[in-house]
């Protein structure tokens, strides 16, 4: 996103754009990105876009490692 279109927003309001990622803040901040919106809502794994699926498959096998880790820890088992 380039520096001098900074997108703000107080509530998510996700479009998915012609690129394949998901913009949190919405219309704003896909045009920020020089990106035409394909659809309102999130972006679907496989869509064809130019995302790096992988990369966001990588993304949340992490969150979900660390989720589990945090409720071990909480619970004692390690």
């Amino acid at each position: 996103m380039p520096l001098s279109c900074p997108a703000k927003c107080f509530r998510a309001d996700p479009v998915c754009g012609a690129d394949g990622v998901t913009y949190w803040c919405g219309c704003a901040e896909a045009a920020c990105a020089g990106v035409e919106v394909a659809k309102f809502g999130f972006c679907e794994v496989g869509n064809g876009g130019s995302a790096p699926i992988p990369g966001q498959a990588l993304l949340l096998v992490h969150i979900v490692w660390l989720i589990v880790l945090g409720f071990s820890v909480l619970f004692g088992l390690f």
